[in-house]
């Protein structure tokens, strides 16, 4: 068995979950088999986005008479694993569409739930354009104002803009006139938008995290939402859900790391003189090595199937709550308690075991060939999305003092902290 298959299913599946599977694997084969050269050369392929939309991937969550699959949330999160075991960098590319996906079907508006869930069926992919450089969300200096025309206008300049490139449409987040928090969706093809493939990061490469520009941009009305993105009322929408998938990425680089190590000690021909045998695949050591991998992928299983469990079970209840709907508040603590720590295990996890990989060979492992340096770099990437230290201090903070973790995650200037032993 090869770490791959272990994402494979729930334990009870039902005929829509087997048929959509049936349709994807063999797009994750052909995306696993591209991973590492894709990389290599830095090829933002979109043709990979689209081959999985017309698989039905974007789209799983969404009800059959829609044009999706109609999977449970449950049934979709091994579905999310196998395609970043395949590429991490997708899984991250499609992580607004697939929160997009969820707020649209626990959405209380009827009308906006009706039209987006046609587009998601038809196979329209969904990317952001939310971060500003040293502006946190709502301090920002994108601005969504009607002209004298009564025309929504977009103008600004955002940063980080993940899946972008794969997309066919973008949420902005950007204040009013007055200043307030207001949110839009915009076709990439819209006039005055511009994409840029410039993301520099050592890892995640193939995100399209690049800069967006809106110049003038035209929004029709129907998709301007006041209010903004993400108050930390709703789940749906909110940091539990866009870890989760931080988590998908991380969990699935974990099975890469066992299927690549596996890979290679099997076709190794070399050993060392002070080795334990003469191949490598009967090398006790080496052996260990691979099954001290397949420990840790397992743990970052464990860990992300607790998150599986207690999300899905929030977000139905949430959604079935509706407009107005208040789930009890301990739960929802509960919920970010444990998505905090799988946090901290996942993610610890499997940044040990992408450099542990390499203890498994020589010189050999190291050939830009295999890029199995890819793994670190893209786990380290993810794991610095949301710092560590941070989400530990909140798990601290809820033993020693009760005080219930902070749901919402704004990036900017924080307020200063106060003096150790100010009054």
């Amino acid at each position: 068995m090869t770490a791959t298959t272990l994402s494979a299913a729930p334990a009870h599946t039902s005929e829509a979950f087997r048929a959509a599977r049936e349709r994807l694997v063999p797009v994750f084969a052909e995306i696993a088999a591209s991973a590492a050269q894709r990389e290599a050369d830095r090829h933002i392929d979109r043709g990979t986005v689209r081959a999985l939309a017309a698989a039905g991937f974007t789209s799983l969550r969404v009800p059959v008479e829609y044009g999706g699959s109609g999977l449970t949330f449950a049934e979709q999160a091994p579905l999310i694993l196998e395609l970043a075991a395949a590429d991490s960098n997708l899984v991250q590319a499609l992580r607004a569409h697939l929160i997009n996906q969820e707020n649209v079907l626990g959405h209380p508006d009827e009308a906006l739930r009706d039209r987006w869930l046609r587009r998601l069926g038809e196979g329209a992919v969904v990317g952001n354009a939310v971060t500003e450089i040293n502006n946190a969300v709502g301090q920002g200096t994108t601005t969504l104002i009607r002209d004298a025309a009564g025309t929504w206008r977009l103008n600004g300049t955002k940063y980080y803009s993940t899946g972008t490139l794969y997309a066919d449409w973008i949420i902005v987040a950007a204040v009013d006139a007055e200043g307030e928090e207001i949110a839009a969706t915009v076709s990439v093809d819209a006039e005055g938008v511009s994409l840029l493939d410039d993301w520099d990061g050592f890892g995640q490469q193939l995100t399209a995290s690049g800069t967006t520009v809106f110049e003038n941009t035209p929004v029709e009305a129907e998709e301007v939402y006041a209010g903004g993105l993400d108050d930390g009322t709703r789940v749906a929408t909110g940091q539990a859900s866009w870890q989760f998938l931080h988590l998908a990425a991380l969990t699935g680089i974990a099975e890469a790391i066992v299927r690549d190590g596996a890979d290679y000690v099997r076709g190794r021909r070399r050993s060392f003189s002070h080795g334990a045998a003469e191949l490598p695949r009967e090398d006790a050591q080496v052996l260990q090595v691979v099954g001290e991998l397949s420990a840790a992928a397992f743990g970052a299983r464990a860990a992300f199937d607790s998150v599986v469990t207690a999300l899905g079970g929030i977000l139905e209840r949430e959604a079935a709550a509706g407009a107005g709907g208040q789930l009890p508040e301990e739960d929802v603590n509960e919920l970010y308690v444990r998505v905090y720590q799988a946090q901290q295990v996942i993610a610890k996890t499997v940044l040990a075991a992408a450099t542990q990989l390499f203890e498994v060979g020589g010189a050999t492992a190291l050939s830009q060939t295999k890029r199995l340096d890819r793994h670190w770099r893209n786990a380290r990437v993810l794991a610095n999305h949301n710092p560590l230290i941070y989400r530990a201090r909140l798990l601290g903070d809820w033993e020693v003092n009760g005080t219930g973790p902070e749901r919402s995650y704004r990036v900017g200037s924080a307020p200063a902290a106060p003096h150790p032993g100010a009054k």
